[in-house]
């Protein structure tokens, strides 16, 4: 849903459409016109200057903030639009202007100020008499800006409407593809709102998208439900041009019903692989319970126990006994073993992922897991998007902390960004104001108000600082631990700092006195513990540790990955509404996406 990279040459194509006197560089790529990297030097160093303004006029300042903007400087190209007064532009300028400043703004991540701009009365008026591609690109650009801001009507209100300026078949199948995926990306609770909303258009396509949410791991009912929908709904666009996951033939699919749960059951792994197979369990027995169309045939599953044995024999031995689709392994050792393995005989779904973002060599292994990867990329990629540099990390120092750490490094500083200090906390830590005095520099301070009071004046009042070059605090770790990072954080004069976790913070429990303490921070969260995400909640037993209750979770995913594999493979579905995320699959690895939420006052709140 939140792909927020902007290809600001389609923004460059537009303004040429608009033509007369646009800008009179026209880019077809930023990769091909990017300013070179000595030419990028010299428009700072003539910005620092303070050389050219006053030799440009407002059309050279529009052409060099689009420069700018192609080079990826949205903030410097901002200021350069600064520069110029909207009132002189004529109204083709003016419109050129607006446009390049709204997708600054939208690749800063600042879509307030675009919504702003976008709103403004000149440019609105001045929208409506242009071509239809000026129009349907503005309406995407609406699009984008409410549903970033969390207004999910507002958006898909806008693609309907360009949806209805679409006469070509191909373009409305690919108009309606478009709303689709936004809309089977929303909350079940804002599907279920149907009845409530007044664009009827718009609530028949909450409908559908309820009616296909709630039986997700029954593809093959798929195409029944929109039978169904389709005859309450037989006016709607979508009744007589739907997207393509409700074409013809695409709901099918040849379903595997021998399967294979490949599991260590003993000594340290016994409670996770339990756990796991729980949350298998309970989404089999909601699938088998959902009355259906056609008779069903219940998956066969046999568990294999590998505690004790090579994970080649155990796969093997599955085999033999008729497994149609193997399930696990579940530690990443034995993923690496199949890993080596060219081709795979049937199609693996692993309960863990190895620790890269490199595709997946092994045809049939779908590596499939809790890790970290996911959520580090998103949480770097918004941040970046906001305009944030500088990052404190501060994370557990165990195993799968030093691998998200080293992986979070090793991304953010490729994206630009700096990592000022990466520190990490024993289990044992409870005092965590002596653990980052240092690295906020606080011992500094203290020592520069003893010296100056020392050596210059006793009598000086001095007040303890922080540094001030941190822009955001990255924060790992389970709610005890962060539940005592952040007063530290706040003790230590860095209240104001904004700070982001992982969705290890949370475990789907209210605990409002407890939780006071993490007001302010963000986290990227899995939607199975946000109240009204899924159609049918999930029942982990609540006195599991939080990595035990996302592991439930991670087996119930993995039955829906199972029951969508052939459609996942073929790319013709929105990602999978999950209980860790939407998934998708990318070259072999299942991909979670997540959905953001923060603490405000002990409560759990959604963002966008």
């Amino acid at each position: 849903m939140k792909k927020h990279n902007l290809p600001l040459f389609v923004v460059a194509s537009i303004l040429a459409c608009i033509g007369g006197c646009t800008p009179t560089t026209t880019i077809n790529s930023i990769d091909s016109t990017a300013p070179t990297s000595d030419e990028s030097s010299q428009l700072v160093t003539l910005e620092e200057q303070n050389l050219v303004e006053p030799e440009l006029d407002d059309s050279e300042k529009l052409d060099l903030a689009l420069k700018l903007a192609n080079a990826g400087d949205f903030r410097s190209s901002i200021d350069r639009l600064s520069t110029i007064d909207p009132q002189n532009l004529n109204n083709r300028l003016y419109i050129s202007y607006s446009l390049l400043n709204i997708e600054n703004y939208i690749a800063l991540y600042e879509m307030q100020s675009a919504a702003e701009q976008i709103q403004k009365p000149r440019f609105s008026a001045l929208i409506k008499t242009q071509g239809v591609t000026v129009r349907r690109h503005v309406l995407d650009l609406e699009a984008k800006i409410q549903l970033n801001l969390g207004n999910y009507g507002k958006a898909l209100s806008r693609l309907l409407v360009k949806a209805k300026t679409l006469k070509r078949k191909t373009e409305l199948r690919d108009a309606h593809n478009q709303i689709w995926n936004l809309v089977s990306g929303l909350p079940y609770k804002y599907l279920k709102q149907d009845n409530q909303v007044s664009n009827k258009i718009l609530a028949g396509w909450y409908d559908l998208a309820a009616s296909s949410r709630s039986y997700q791991n029954h593809p093959q009912e798929q195409q029944s439900i929109f039978s169904q929908w389709k005859r309450r709904w037989k006016n709607h666009p979508a009744a007589k041009t739907p997207p393509s996951q409700f074409s013809a033939g695409n709901s099918r699919g040849g379903q595997k019903t021998n399967v294979a749960l490949l599991l260590p059951l003993q000594n340290q792994y016994q409670i996770p692989s339990q756990t796991l197979v729980d949350g298998f369990l309970d989404a089999y027995y909601h699938a088998k319970n959902l009355p259906t169309t056609k008779a069903q045939i219940a998956p066969e599953i046999r568990i294999y126990d590998s505690s004790n044995q090579n994970i080649i024999d155990v796969y093997n031995r599955a085999l033999k006994e008729g497994a149609e689709v193997i399930i696990g392994p579940m530690r990443q050792s034995e993923v690496e073993q199949l890993s080596r393995i060219t081709s795979l005989p049937v199609p693996t779904i692993s309960l863990n992922r190895l620790d890269n973002t490199q595709p997946s060599q092994t045809n049939n292994l779908y590596q499939f897991g809790l890790s970290p990867v996911d959520e580090l990329k998103q949480i770097a990629d918004r941040a970046w998007l906001k305009g944030i540099k500088n990052v404190l990390l501060v994370s557990p120092d165990t195993g799968w902390g030093e691998q998200s750490a080293e992986f979070f490094t090793r991304y953010w500083t490729a994206k630009g960004g700096k990592l000022l200090q990466d520190v990490r906390y024993l289990s044992s830590v409870n005092d965590f104001t002596k653990l980052l005095k240092k690295p906020l520099e606080i011992d500094l301070s203290e020592q520069r108000g003893v010296y100056i009071k020392r050596f210059i004046n006793s009598r000086v009042q001095y007040t303890v600082r922080r540094r001030q070059d941190i822009d955001l605090v990255v924060m790992l770790g389970y709610p005890l631990k962060a539940r005592q990072i952040k007063p530290a954080l706040d003790f230590l004069y860095a209240s104001n700092i904004p700070v982001v976790a992982t969705s290890h913070i949370y475990n789907g429990e209210i605990q409002e006195a407890l939780d006071r303490d993490l007001s302010g921070v963000e986290f990227s969260s899995m939607p199975w513990t946000l109240s009204g995400h899924l159609p049918k909640n999930i029942n982990p037993n609540k006195q599991l540790h939080t990595a035990y209750l996302h592991l439930y979770a991670l087996g119930y995913d993995s039955y829906l990955v199972y029951k969508n594999l052939h459609l996942l493979e073929q790319d013709i579905i929105p990602p999978i509404y999950g209980s860790t995320g939407l998934l998708s699959l990318k070259d072999g690895l299942i991909v979670r996406e997540s959905k953001w939420a923060k603490f405000e006052q002990g409560k759990v709140i959604e963002i966008p």
